[in-house]
């Protein structure tokens, strides 16, 4: 399949899951998470869900993390306004955020994080392969951003749904997970 066809599909699917059966989901995505061992995180590139799209709420596994890791900092995104670039914008308690032209909302002030100072980061996706490339919402924004990152950043994303086969059409700027998080399992790349 290739990475239009499965984004297409697979965010109807999202948008079909019934309330309930979200919930749900989303409790057991935390608890799979839970299961997961990571080295200290110091930096944490997280996002803020659009929910209206259904997109996991990852601020429950930001908390789980900050539990294990008391002085981690989280940075959000924040897109360059007339550029294909992003930054890592530290969140900031009682900070101002503002939604970009995507209506994600993004840090408007906030120290810039080097990629390579994260240690992880929570990627957004539609959809996975088996073998940990994932389809965003295809303007290539976090991948961009990762081939910035350190080659040990550990990357982790969320799906309601398990893998798809395979996408036809990988290139040689996508950059595989290392681990995605689905109600079910969790995959490791």
């Amino acid at each position: 399949m290739i990475k239009r066809t499965v984004r297409k599909e697979y965010l109807q699917r999202r948008m079909d899951i019934p309330e309930e059966d979200l919930q749900q989901q989303t409790a057991l995505m935390a608890f799979n998470f839970k299961k997961l061992s990571f080295p200290p995180v110091k930096f944490l590139m997280s996002f803020s869900p659009l929910l209206a799209r259904r997109e996991f709420d990852v601020s429950v596994c930001e908390d789980m993390l900050k539990q294990q890791n008391p002085s981690m900092q989280t940075a959000w995104p924040r897109i360059e306004e007339h550029s294909s670039e992003m930054e890592a914008s530290l969140v900031q308690r009682g900070g101002l955020f503002i939604k970009n032209r995507f209506n994600v909302l993004e840090p408007i002030s906030g120290h810039i994080i080097e990629p390579e100072m994260l240690d992880m980061i929570f990627v957004p996706l539609v959809a996975f392969d088996e073998k940990g490339y994932r389809i965003g919402y295809g303007k290539g924004y976090y991948d961009r951003y990762l081939a910035r990152c350190r080659h040990d950043i550990i990357r982790v994303g969320f799906s309601f749904f398990e893998a798809v086969r395979g996408i036809e059409d990988i290139n040689q700027f996508d950059v595989p997970l290392n681990f995605c998080i689905t109600p079910y399992r969790n995959y490791e790349f």
